[in-house]
């Protein structure tokens, strides 16, 4: 959406019934104002000075694309699903390639989970200070989602890995 030159961009599709978005702070707030009179529930304002995931961040996007062009990325070992093509790359030009545009582009967690579940994998860590993704997919109870925030949490969510 764009409003008075400002721009909202779909940030995040999390679930069916979450979204976040992202862009110019007063475009934000505009934004916010008419989802409330279409009827959201609950609208959260999240604590960061970036637009992030919104056409905003383009421009640092060919930032990052000179310092991912300095490094070498090796094929993964393991299967990486980027969040903005929801498939997973082996080829370095196109790992480098979505890794510039999730800088920009919507994350499409929602289907994330549903490839991964497709796959049938059915146990996820949430490595990371935070349980964000821990407590969006404690809605599914085909999942089980362990995070890994402090040390603790860490140890027992390996000993349930290995017991599955």
């Amino acid at each position: 959406m764009i409003s008075n030159n400002q721009i909202v961009s779909l940030a995040s599709i999390n679930s069916h019934d979450q979204i976040v978005i992202s862009g110019d702070a007063s475009a934000v707030n505009q934004a916010i104002i008419h989802c409330k009179k279409l009827g959201a529930k609950n609208i959260f304002k999240m604590n960061i000075n970036i637009p992030a995931h919104s056409i905003l961040m383009k421009p640092i996007s060919k930032k990052i694309k000179k310092i991912l062009n300095m490094i070498t990325i090796v094929q993964p070992k393991i299967p990486i699903i980027n969040n903005v093509d929801v498939k997973i790359e082996h080829n370095q030009k196109k790992i480098i390639n979505a890794l510039i545009r999730q800088i920009y582009s919507t994350v499409r967690w929602k289907e994330i989970i549903d490839f991964i579940k497709s796959k049938n994998i059915l146990t996820m860590l949430e490595i990371g200070p935070n349980q964000v993704l821990s407590n969006l997919n404690k809605k599914d109870k085909n999942i089980t989602s362990l995070n890994t925030n402090n040390l603790k949490n860490f140890f027992i969510a390996f000993k349930k890995i290995n017991q599955t």
